[in-house]
């Protein structure tokens, strides 16, 4: 208390320069970091601490934004008795940033969870499990040892503890170097649950959460929860957390019977509900705190991608989090699944429906270099592999009209060479000349996911991840660009038309969905269906559901299924590479029921390879076609004819990742070749890593790629500054 009471007169004497105007707002067609008024391109350096030597080089680069944890453990609180902190860690790491970088701004994250000593306190606050974790008891990610996120006194004192660090920011000597605060939380501080292998939360805190829920679910009608519940007998009172059974016990398939299954969705519902709550909760804090001056960042709304782990993991509540006023910008590390040369490293979230909902998305480019120890993750060998695959990052964010920041875990180690800042330099040029070009998407197709859908599925380990790993490889490398929306952005008028849409995931869209989804049936348009859209309704699983929303008739097996096979001449111009997909694709794992599309008006593409009925098929409706697969992994190849027939601009046609928007095109080489680019108008083309002009008014051009090599071409001319 004697140093903070020190700093604090030393702050008032020194006259704290007040904190920067900051903002989020459009420029260009996609967000910007506005700073005292101008906007700039979101490129950040993130490390443990920004010190001595990578200072000096992201400074040198042109570098101006930055982030930070703290080089030896992680910022938080300084909690160190009920309603005790001590900021004196978050001061001295950033005082030096101050004065290492006195011209750059920092946004620190900042985790929140609840001290060891204080479960030992408070153990009914404790996250409660239903299967013994394999870890130590305070491990971050495992152990019950953690704060359930439904504690009211972990949300209070915790609360308490934000407020008055956010106060001290604000009148410290470095408040102007103060962007905002990353507000983090739960498992490695990215919102995931506690021990969510061990299937939380059971604590009595979160029961009470399901109470309050329910209620209002209920409107406080005893009745309405016994006729949902099926159960004569129970009350609000007397609300139990569902067993591991229920959770992971399925009536058809892998599917659980929502007239059977309520009090387990609902549970569910309530589960993802309530970490919602707890990123409101901070993240107004900040924001009533500081007055508005303060950002807010948090990781969460991640592509639900972990398919060996329990749906429990994932953030299964992305659109709330969207819609709230008190968080600016969301982040998370691009995909773990496709990191290596020749795949696709994307984003993975949903950066178009943040900007719909004025949201900035900032990716998290944790890519390991060759320097990179101890190996997990690291994908590349040499120093030109780790410059393609960064150079693969950047291309990506400047495509989605998103921001970045370059991570290096270690502080000190990933880039400890000087060719990393002269890349480094040039990605900070080419975001400033991203900044006086039109950032909007060129995509003609649209992908329209519902990551809370999951519940209607009962399983040990996520089902519906597959489809945001494998199919998310394919859409990559479709030939075309595409933009990620969420179902409700749909039911709220946010998606822009567009000539393809895909559903990987729509199994149980509510009414208002439905409707959404009827109204972009016309105007020549393509929907692709996969796997059970449309067979979760209110009073049960239907599949004349599932015909009403597709227009195509379906019958049920039991069996389950994995592998599709092309049927043979189907794709006859495909290339060589694509011929190992005519043998068949699928699942990682198998899925059921099996749904055969028993429709005389449907052309079969491809069949079930132990059966040969018809699985991959095409409806021509009236005014709209309709396409239904019944698994993830559809092929590139096939994606290929599909746009194609919609209409859909192919860019390139030889499977290699490709992202675009109104001024930028990138191709990252699944194989070695010359690629030919085709645009939808003609434009000025230039080379932006080879600085070269590749063609005036063109509409066609080429790139010599060896396997695992980036191309970023800008396409147009500048836009007028403003």
């Amino acid at each position: 208390m004697l140093v903070l009471g020190l700093f604090a007169l030393v702050g008032s004497a020194a006259g704290a320069a007040a904190p920067p105007n900051v903002a989020v707002r459009p420029w260009q067609g996609a967000p910007a970091l506005f700073v005292n008024g101008k906007p700039h391109f979101p490129l950040f350096h993130f490390s443990q601490e920004v010190l001595d030597d990578y200072a000096r080089g992201f400074r040198q680069a042109g570098f101006r934004f930055y982030a930070c944890i703290e080089e030896h453990s992680f910022l938080d609180l300084g909690w160190t008795d009920d309603y005790q902190f001590d900021f004196s860690k978050l001061d001295r790491v950033l005082m030096a940033f101050q004065r290492r970088l006195p011209d750059c701004y920092v946004m620190p994250k900042l985790h929140l969870w609840a001290p060891e000593w204080w479960i030992d306190r408070h153990p009914e606050e404790a996250v409660g499990l239903l299967i013994p974790p394999e870890h130590g008891e305070y491990v971050i990610g495992s152990g019950p040892k953690h704060e359930s996120f439904a504690s009211e006194r972990w949300r209070a004192e915790a609360g308490e503890g934000l407020r008055r660090l956010v106060r001290h920011v604000m009148a410290a000597p470095y408040a102007d170097r103060v962007l905002g605060i990353m507000v983090a939380g739960g498992t490695f501080g990215e919102w995931h649950p506690w021990a969510a292998e061990s299937l939380p939360d059971t604590s009595e805190p979160m029961r009470r959460a399901f109470v309050r829920y329910l209620k209002r679910n209920y409107r406080g009608r005893v009745a309405a929860l016994r006729r949902a519940w099926n159960n004569p007998t129970v009350t609000f009172e007397t609300v139990t957390i569902p067993d591991q059974a229920e959770r992971q016990t399925p009536q058809v398939g892998l599917f659980r019977d929502p007239a059977r299954s309520r009090r387990v969705t609902d549970y569910y519902e309530c589960f993802h509900a309530v970490t919602v709550e707890v990123l409101d909760h901070f993240c107004r804090i900040v924001k009533e705190a500081s007055g508005g001056r303060l950002l807010t960042c948090v990781n969460y709304a991640y592509q639900p991608d972990m398919p060996y782990a329990p749906q429990e993991i994932h953030h299964r509540a992305p659109a709330t989090a969207l819609r709230l006023k008190s968080i600016d910008s969301f982040s998370s590390p691009h995909s773990y699944w496709h990191r290596g040369l020749g795949e696709h490293g994307a984003i993975r979230h949903f950066p178009q429906s943040l900007s719909a909902r004025g949201k900035l998305f900032i990716d998290e480019t944790d890519e390991r270099t060759h320097l990179a120890t101890p190996q997990l993750f690291r994908k590349v060998n040499t120093l030109d592999e780790s410059l393609q695959i960064l150079r693969r990052s950047f291309a990506n964010v400047v495509t989605q009209g998103a921001g970045m920041w370059y991570m290096d875990h270690t502080s000190r180690a990933w880039y400890a060479d000087p060719a990393f800042f002269a890349d480094f330099a040039r990605y900070q040029q080419w975001a400033d000349a991203a900044l006086q070009r039109p950032r909007g998407s060129a995509a003609e197709v649209a992908l329209i996911a519902d990551p809370g859908a999951e519940r209607y599925l009962a399983a040990a380990a996520d089902v519906t991840a597959q489809f945001y790993v494998a199919q998310l490889e394919q859409l990559c490398r479709g030939g075309a660009p595409f933009d990620r929306y969420l179902i409700e952005d749909l039911e709220e008028g946010l998606v822009p038309k567009r000539k393809v849409y895909l559903f990987w995931d729509a199994y149980a869209p509510t009414p208002r969905q439905r409707r959404a989804i009827e109204r972009l049936k016309g105007d020549g348009r393509t929907l692709v269906w996969f796997f059970a859209p449309g067979f979760v309704t209110p009073d049960g699983l239907s599949l004349a559901a599932m015909e009403r929303l597709t227009g195509i008739r379906f019958r049920q097996q039991a069996a389950p299924f994995a592998t599709i096979r092309l049927q043979p001449g189907r794709f006859p111009d495909a290339p060589e590479t694509f011929q190992g997909w005519r043998e068949g694709f699928g699942p990682v794992r198998e899925l059921a029921p099996r749904f055969v599309p028993d429709d005389p008006a449907s052309v079969v593409w491809g069949t079930y390879a132990d059966t040969g009925e018809p699985a991959l098929v095409v409806k021509q409706m009236k005014g709209w076609r309709s396409v239904y697969c019944p698994t993830a992994n559809l092929p590139w190849a096939v994606l290929n004819q599909i746009y194609r027939e919609a209409g859909v601009h192919l860019y390139c046609e030889t499977g290699d990742n490709l992202a675009v928007n109104r001024s930028w095109l990138s191709l990252h080489a699944a194989t070695p070749g010359t690629k030919r680019l085709r645009l939808p108008r003609p434009a000025r083309v230039v080379d932006v890593i080879g600085n070269q002009c590749l063609g005036e008014a063109i509409t066609e051009f080429t790139l010599t790629l060896g396997a695992g090599e980036t191309a970023l071409v800008t396409v147009g001319d500048p836009a007028p500054t403003r």
